[in-house]
């Protein structure tokens, strides 16, 4: 299983900021940012939930376009 550290270095490149912050309440803040126009994405995804890759491709997707929209 993968880390959704690895995730992200796997679906985003060296350009953008990546971030996993474990939260006290079991909870993961994932940022990925866009420093070349000052763009940013934030989620929480349950520390569960890692395990479905399904849910981890649709969160970033997510992301990803959020970041697109920004341009």
């Amino acid at each position: 299983m993968k880390t959704l550290s690895r995730y992200l270095a796997d679906n985003f490149t060296s350009q953008y900021k990546t971030c996993v912050e474990p939260q006290a309440d079991g909870y993961l803040l994932v940022r990925v940012g866009y420093p070349i126009n000052g763009t940013e994405a934030t989620r929480m995804i349950n520390g569960q939930y890692v395990r479905n890759e399904l849910l981890v491709e649709t969160l970033l997707e997510d992301i990803r376009n959020e970041l697109a929209r920004s341009h």
